[in-house]
């Protein structure tokens, strides 16, 4: 009788504790994130893992983010998430320029270089002027950020004037850089940045618009040798960080909140100073090793700025055609960069 009486609370102590278990294994929600960029790219490792810890931390455990193999291209990725192929995912608008034409004003060349203020400049002009535009529909928005100024990474040797670039081939990551390309006498080459190295390696291009960091991060260091520079950049690229709208309707409120909390503004600042960060390590590293550098400035910027100068006023034109008022965005994304921009 004892022993049926031991063996009953045994049982019972068992059930209770995979009871136990069954309800914090069903309070959790594991998101699966369908990630593109390699392992050990600087975005995954520094921003991305990081801010799925941060997700888990938020929400004491209930929502899990686990990082697969990508499940499509690049550029595939608004989609994949939206069809709900994958529960969440990232992107570089310009993959997919169509559908996203008002993000273009944080790509603009001459702004800044300092990717955590164009990051928070852009996130609070874009929620203060756009989001009736709803352009990210079928999405649940979660962050948007810019990379550090792209500047434009060379095959060749040496530069020292812009009619060196005259009739060489750039990989282009956007409408607004085959408009700058063209206009500096080069062929744009439209491609994502995953193909970076392969086309720079067999010839297809003879250089691309990226940041100091992507050097190291795409393993371009052997065919790299010439860098072109320019004051606040010649543009910038957007990513953003996206979840299927249904399986965020799936979540708490409390959770939901909990994941906003370390999204939004809050990604676009973390995730822009640590780009930020990376670049400037970057610069001075491939400065130290001596990288040949071509800076425009003086007269030859000034004419350059007023070349270009059609980019801006066709992006006005633009949103003022969406019923935006597309000189007063640009004023107060401006503003917002000098009031976070550090006074000398």
């Amino acid at each position: 009788m004892k022993l049926l009486q031991k063996l009953g609370l045994t049982m019972g102590f068992g059930l209770s504790t995979l009871a136990a278990t069954a309800s914090v294994q069903a309070e959790t929600q594991v998101l699966r994130f369908s990630n593109w960029q390699a392992p050990t790219h600087f975005i995954t490792t520094d921003m991305l893992i990081p801010w799925g810890q941060e997700v888990e931390e938020a929400t004491n455990g209930r929502v899990k983010i686990e990082f697969i193999n990508p499940l499509g291209k690049p550029q595939a990725h608004v989609d994949l998430v939206r069809n709900g192929i994958a529960d969440l995912g990232m992107s570089v608008h310009s993959y997919t320029a169509s559908r996203f034409p008002m993000v273009e004003f944080a790509e603009l060349p001459f702004t800044t270089e300092d990717s955590g203020i164009n990051s928070v400049a852009y996130w609070d002009t874009y929620q203060r002027f756009m989001l009736d535009q709803d352009e990210h529909r079928g999405l649940k928005l979660l962050g948007a950020w810019t990379s550090p100024a792209s500047v434009i990474l060379l095959t060749k040797e040496n530069v020292t004037s812009l009619d060196d670039l005259k009739g060489v081939k750039l990989r282009s990551p956007s409408p607004l850089f085959d408009s700058i390309t063209k206009e500096l006498g080069a062929t744009p080459i439209t491609a994502p940045a995953s193909e970076a190295y392969e086309m720079l390696s067999r010839g297809v291009i003879d250089g691309m618009y990226f940041q100091h960091d992507q050097i190291d991060n795409f393993k371009l260091d052997r065919l790299v040798k010439s860098v072109v520079v320019a004051p606040g950049g010649f543009g910038k690229t957007s990513q953003f960080l996206f979840m299927n709208p249904r399986k965020w309707d799936s979540l708490s409120a409390e959770d939901q909140q909990a994941i906003l909390s370390v999204s939004e503004r809050h990604m676009a600042k973390a995730f822009g100073e640590k780009w930020n960060k990376s670049e400037q390590d970057a610069i001075q590293k491939h400065a130290a090793q001596g990288l040949a550098t071509y800076r425009v400035e003086g007269e030859t910027l000034d004419a350059l700025q007023q070349r270009l100068a059609f980019i801006e006023s066709n992006w006005i034109e633009t949103a003022n055609k969406k019923g935006i008022d597309g000189q007063a965005v640009l004023d107060f994304y401006r503003a917002q960069i000098a009031a976070l921009t550090p006074q000398p």
